[in-house]
C-alpha cells in the first residue's frame, strides 16, 4: 500500500523531489539571502572582508537586495557566508534551523553542524538511512554504537571524504551492537555469526520455511559484508590499505546501517 502524503506540506516537497540531491539551486540562494538579512541585517562589509566577495553598497541596507545578491556570488561564498554569519549571531540556533529547512526543502546536498559549518550529504536515500538508523538506537545501551555511527558519517562528511575510516567505523558500530547482544562473542566474524546469531534465526523462523530460507540468505550476505570490511581494518604489522573508491565506501556504509537496524530488531526481542 502506498504511503499517503502528509497534510499541509508544500506541493513541491511531495511531488517534485529530484532523484538526486542538487549541487546548487537559485531558489536556495534567494531564500538564504532573505534569511541572512532577516537575522543579521546588512552584512555586506562583513562578507567582503571575511570571504572576499565584491558586494556593492547600493541598496545593501534593504531586504530586497540580499536574495538577488546571493544569486550573483559564487556557491562557495554562499555556503561560507552561512558559517561566518552564524558565528556572530546570538540567535544562531534559529538561524541555522531555517537554513537547514531550506537545504531540506530545496533538496540540495548540504547539511549543517551545530556551529554553522556546512557539510556534504551523499544523497537523499543515504540521509534517510542515516536518520533511520540513529532513530532506532534509543537509550543509553546503544551510546557506543551511536558514537561509531557518528564517526562513520563524519568521515564521509570530511573534505576529502575518508572512506577507509568510514568503513572501519561502520564495522565497529556493527561489531559493538553484536557484542552487546552476545557478550561472549570475541569479535564480529563469520564464525561468531554462525555460533551466536544463526541459532536464534533458526528458532524464530522455524515455522515459516520460505522466510527462514530468505533470512539465511541474508545471513550469508551479512557474513560476506563482514569479510569484505576486514580488508579495511588495519592491523599492527600489516600494510595500511589505500582509500576505497567513494562509491564503494558509501555502499559498505549503507549496508552497515541496514545490518545494524536488522540486528537491533533481534536485540529488542
Amino acid at each position: 500500500m502506498s504511503k499517503e502524503p502528509e497534510f499541509g506540506q508544500k506541493f513541491s516537497k511531495i511531488y517534485l523531489v529530484p532523484a538526486e540531491l542538487l549541487q546548487d539551486s537559485t531558489r536556495m540562494r534567494r531564500r538564504i539571502g532573505a534569511v541572512v538579512f532577516d537575522h543579521a541585517g546588512n552584512v555586506r562589509d562583513l562578507l567582503n572582508r571575511e570571504i572576499g566577495t565584491a558586494l556593492d553598497a547600493g541598496g545593501s541596507a534593504l531586504a530586497d537586495y540580499w536574495p538577488s545578491a546571493f544569486t550573483r556570488i559564487e556557491l562557495r561564498d554562499v555556503l561560507d557566508a552561512i558559517t561566518i554569519i552564524a558565528k556572530r549571531l546570538d540567535n544562531r540556533v534559529r538561524f541555522l534551523r531555517e537554513v537547514e529547512r531550506i537545504f531540506d526543502e530545496e533538496q540540495v546536498r548540504y547539511t549543517l553542524d551545530h556551529l554553522g559549518g556546512v557539510h556534504f550529504r551523499v544523497d537523499a536515500e543515504f540521509e534517510r538511512s542515516r536518520t533511520s538508523t540513529i532513530g532506532t538506537l534509543v537509550g543509553s545501551r546503544y551510546d557506543g554504537v551511536k558514537d561509531q555511527i557518528d564517526r562513520t558519517f563524519r568521515a564521509l562528511d570530511s573534505v576529502p571524504p575518508d572512506g577507509k575510516l568510514a568503513i572501519r567505523s561502520a564495522f565497529f558500530a556493527t561489531e559493538g551492537l553484536f557484542r552487546l547482544m552476545f557478550p561472549n562473542a570475541h569479535q564480529l566474524s563469520s564464525s561468531e555469526i554462525a555460533k551466536h546469531l544463526k541459532p536464534i534465526i533458526d528458532q524464530r523462523f522455524s515455522g515459516t520455511r520460505p522466510a527462514l530460507q530468505v533470512v539465511l540468505k541474508q545471513l550469508e550476505a551479512f557474513k560476506d559484508w563482514i569479510d569484505g570490511a576486514h580488508f579495511y581494518r588495519h592491523e599492527p604489522g600489516s600494510e595500511e590499505p589505500t582509500q576505497p573508491p567513494l562509491d564503494l565506501a558509501i555502499l559498505m556504509v549503507s549496508q552497515a546501517t541496514a545490518y545494524i537496524r536488522w540486528l537491533q530488531q533481534f536485540d529488542q526481542n
